[in-house]
């Protein structure tokens, strides 16, 4: 999402973002998804969740923070896998995790994954359920 010339006074949507040398706005995530590590660090998880867009392997995918630890938990697409019968997902996500790790500061790197075998829960407008955990 982009917008030109907004008064920083009036906008006040919850969502977090950067206005850019030519005056636009982009909106990066949302302040109540925020994840604020126990070193005072605050990291937008819809940012690491971009990392992987586009990425075949994953039908959803949910970054959070338990016990001060960045976790990102995945379904992953079942038409893919079977697609790919040898493939080993679990392994598959755990290198795609090492891959957008690299490129990423120490605090926003994510330390554990989960492959999950169900859906995640969803809100009546279908986005996903998000964990307000640490």
């Amino acid at each position: 999402m982009c917008l030109k010339r907004v008064s920083r006074e009036w906008l006040r949507t919850g969502d977090l973002g950067y206005i850019d040398e030519d005056n636009y706005l982009f909106i990066t995530g949302r302040k109540k998804n925020l994840i604020i590590l126990a070193n005072g660090e605050n990291v937008s998880p819809e940012e690491l969740e971009n990392k992987y867009n586009g990425w075949l392997l994953a039908k959803e995918l949910m970054v959070y923070s338990e016990d001060g630890k960045i976790i990102a938990e995945m379904f992953p697409n079942e038409d893919f896998v079977k697609m790919k019968a040898s493939t080993n997902v679990e392994e598959v996500f755990a290198k795609k995790t090492d891959e957008i790790n690299a490129e990423l500061p120490l605090y926003k790197r994510i330390v554990k994954t989960i492959v999950r075998s169900s859906e995640f829960d969803k809100t009546a407008s279908g986005k996903i359920k998000r964990k307000h955990n640490s």
